[in-house]
């Protein structure tokens, strides 16, 4: 899930470049009034729309973000004890050869 997500935030950024962009193409290539430029006024409308639709998904994504942290969070004490464990056994061969082939 937190790879999905990442790839979201991501495709999600390059809707808004690509949004900027187009903004800053019809900009530069107006003549006159831009107000009365009806495709200019249609792709700044839709891009707003599209603007406000990525917003409310990266809301989401930070939320389900941090909420996969905390969960993350919440196993690294388990972890350390695992790990710490883990070397303890592998380390009993050291101790006495006997520990290497009965656990």
């Amino acid at each position: 899930e937190k790879s999905g997500l990442i790839v979201e935030t991501f495709n999600n950024k390059k809707q808004l470049k690509q949004i900027e962009d187009k903004i800053l193409h019809i900009l530069s290539t107006s003549q006159g009034n831009i107000l009365e430029d009806a495709t200019a006024i249609e792709v700044l409308s839709k891009s707003q729309v599209i603007a406000k639709e990525v917003a409310a998904k990266q809301v989401v994504a930070e939320q389900t973000s941090f909420a996969i942290e905390e969960a993350r969070q919440a196993y690294v004490p388990i972890a350390r004890r695992a790990a710490t464990l883990f070397f303890c056994v592998a380390d009993l061969a050291n101790v006495d050869p006997m520990y290497q082939y009965s656990l």
